[in-house]
């Protein structure tokens, strides 16, 4: 993690979070108490019935979509109240403190909105098809004939004679991205043209230092806009739109361009005001929002390979800005209620009283929620780094293919097996969770894994991973040894907060014997048994946050404290023994070599049947008894030197197959005979759901 100062990292995100987790209680405030559904822009302004501000409804919306929060402000059913909330937004006046009737600044915050609850699930992409609205000079038509007509005119983006801005089109076109609304290829090809001008015009007169027109902040915008595009065209099935990335500037002049406008930020923390998006008739300029700004720019530069944003001269900027939206926090008192927030200081009148606008605080909390976002996707990515974890894959095959083994839950009168128990208690749910987004994953998530040597517990994990296309990461007894036998109690502490950064993640505890047994003198050391007291309310801890998969895998959980398997640290204990002889059957291509033909696999499978049927009890019960790894030994074994696996089965007697098994049976993991097999049955009976 040398390239990023973690420590630093977990200390902006946890600070951001801190503010963030007022952001119900903050836009609550604002709410149009005639409806509960949409918001007042300013706390004495009045609740009105059919009153509907729409900049400060839609701003709200975006806010509490993009955390995923929206549901506390609406209740039961708040996808649904949401989408009533943006219906009223979607039929009401498209008018802003005296701006003309479906001026292009609300027009493009009613689209972006639409985009966001798009992207939330909360609101079909069909609606803007299907819904009309009286539109001039277009007369009664959709959001997507909206969209279309505004982007075959960069001009119609100016706002009150004054010129497209690069902040309005890069809300335009997050909103027609999210919401799924269709350009033409002219239209594309129009957008990549203007924002390219732009933004070459506009860092031109930022590194040249011409303090008369240099504006970081649109510089910022246009960059924004620029990246947005350019996701935008790499990922187009369409050559043609792809053909626009040739258009736009490469990644590294973006990039240079936000380092450049980190260097005019203010001491303050915030940007000062350079040239405003238009003119309010009512209320004055307005310019862009510092945390408009840094939202856009957190969107469209915090992800992917890239971690300039998280390096410490960027991490310091950003400080910057929190600190002032810490230092800046406001608290109004009006009839009776009490508004926390943030006002924007386009209004002086506003700004001089301390009113919280409902809007700039909804804007700061986006800021907030990605800024948080960010930074854990990059603390994931150097834990990740650290611990050498392979990237994830979504591949449903190791799954899909991996060879089961029977279990009986207790209170269950009838077998199930791992992988249905597995399925159905953790990879269901887990399957839902969206990574950092805020929520828990609903439902079990972690699973202790029993049972004796090479029963596939390892291989078991990696298949669950990669069935919900999560990362393995693999911990074992080295990993708390790793700084010496006298460091193990402060290397424990390390590993779990690293693992309490991770989202969407599956962690495997393996061999964990040794650190785990049972708090007895006569039976294990005193470190180990300070490591098992540390360790208890850690697992409760990483239990509680809910946000990745944990497994442990063990030989012998007999010797286990107690403690450890109390509900709280495992959801689900299961015995994962060897899989039955019919299994192995059933899928005999796995023992074979790969290049094998069908047909030569359904001959090998009949064989093997047939000669089966000639052991005895204890013999077939030994077949059943033979990990997946001494099954491919044992069949290996049949073939006489030189000869391959599928000849010497296709020509083995029930004799020499009943012979070689007596065999080989003598250097197995199980055998009736052996106290392992005898710990395995004591085993069978502790699988169960908690």
């Amino acid at each position: 993690m040398s390239d990023l100062d973690l420590a630093a990292i977990r200390r902006l995100g946890t600070d951001a979070l801190k503010l963030l987790s007022h952001q119900f209680e903050d836009l609550a405030a604002f709410l149009n108490a005639t409806d509960n559904l949409t918001f007042r822009r300013l706390p004495e302004q009045p609740s009105t019935r059919g009153d509907v501000k729409v900049t400060s409804t839609c701003s709200c919306l975006m806010s509490l979509t993009l955390s995923k929060q929206f549901h506390r402000v609406y209740g039961e059913d708040p996808k649904e109240q949401a989408k009533r909330a943006f219906e009223r937004v979607f039929n009401a006046s498209w008018r802003s403190s005296g701006l003309g009737l479906n001026n292009a600044f609300s027009t493009v915050l009613v689209i972006r909105t639409f985009g966001l609850l798009v992207d939330a699930g909360v609101i079909d992409s069909d609606f803007a098809y299907t819904k009309k609205r009286r539109y001039n000079p277009l007369g009664n038509v959709t959001l997507s004939e909206i969209a279309t007509w505004l982007s075959r005119d960069i001009k119609r983006f100016g706002i009150s004679k004054y010129p497209p801005s690069a902040a309005v089109v890069y809300w335009f076109v997050d909103g027609i991205d999210r919401g799924e609304i269709r350009l033409g290829i002219g239209q594309w090809r129009s957008l990549c043209d203007w924002a390219r001008e732009e933004f070459n015009r506009q860092r031109s007169l930022v590194v040249a230092q011409h303090e008369a027109l240099m504006d970081p902040v649109a510089m910022a915008m246009a960059a924004s806009l620029c990246s947005r595009l350019r996701t935008i065209a790499d990922t187009s099935k369409s050559s043609v739109i792809g053909s626009c990335l040739k258009l736009l500037p490469s990644s590294v002049e973006l990039q240079h361009g936000i380092k450049v406008l980190f260097d005019k930020q203010s001491p303050s923390g915030i940007w000062p005001k350079y040239f405003p998006l238009f003119h309010y008739p009512k209320a004055g300029s307005n310019f862009c929002f510092t945390y408009e700004m840094l939202e856009a720019v957190l969107a469209e530069f915090g992800y992917g390979a890239s971690s300039f944003l998280a390096m410490s001269p960027t991490l310091q900027r950003l400080d910057h800005a929190l600190t002032w939206c810490v230092d800046n926090r406001l608290k109004y008192s009006v009839n009776g209620r009490t508004y926390h927030g943030w006002n924007s200081g386009g209004e002086l009148d506003s700004l001089n009283a301390g009113k919280p606008e409902s809007w700039a605080t909804a804007v700061v909390h986006m800021f907030l929620w990605e800024l948080q976002h960010v930074l854990s996707t990059k603390a994931q990515a150097a834990i990740l780094r650290e611990y050498k974890v392979p990237p994830a894959v979504l591949d449903s095959n190791p799954w899909n293919n991996l060879l089961d083994m029977d279990v009986r839950l207790q209170g269950s009168m009838s077998k199930t097996t791992v992988r249905t128990v597995l399925e159905k208690q953790i990879v269901t749910t887990a399957a839902k969770y969206k990574p950092f987004s805020g929520n828990k994953i609903e439902g079990r998530i972690s699973a202790l894994l029993f049972g004796p040597p090479g029963t596939s517990k390892t291989r078991l994990a990696r298949a669950l991973a990669a069935k919900l296309g999560w990362p393995l990461l693999l911990i074992d007894p080295s990993h708390f040894l790793s700084n010496g036998i006298e460091n193990i109690y402060s290397r424990a502490t390390d590993i779990f907060r690293d693992l309490q950064d991770l989202s969407a993640v599956v962690v495997l505890f393996d061999e964990m014997d040794a650190l785990v047994r049972t708090r007895d003198g006569q039976r294990i050391d005193l470190t180990s048994q300070f490591l098992t007291t540390s360790m208890l309310p850690k697992l409760a801890a990483l239990h509680d946050q809910a946000s990745l998969i944990f497994l442990f895998a063990t030989n012998y959980q007999e010797g286990f404290d107690p403690a450890i398997k109390r509900p709280g640290r495992f959801d689900v204990l299961l015995c994962v023994g060897p899989p039955s002889w019919e299994e192995k059957l059933r899928r005999i291509d796995k023992f074979l070599p790969a290049e094998a033909t069908t047909g030569e696999v359904a001959v090998a499978r009949k064989k093997l049947t047939s000669v089966a049927k000639k052991l005895d009890k204890t013999q077939l019960k030994q077949l059943d008894l033979l990990t997946v790894q001494e099954t491919g030994n044992f069949f290996n074994s049949l073939a006489a030197h030189g000869s391959s696996t599928l000849d010497a089965i296709r020509d083995v007697t029930s004799a020499d197959f009943q012979e070689q098994l007596i065999r080989f049976s003598k250097y197995v993991t199980l055998r009736e005979d052996d106290d392992t097999y005898k710990r395995y049955e004591n085993d069978q009976t502790e699988s169960r759901l908690q």
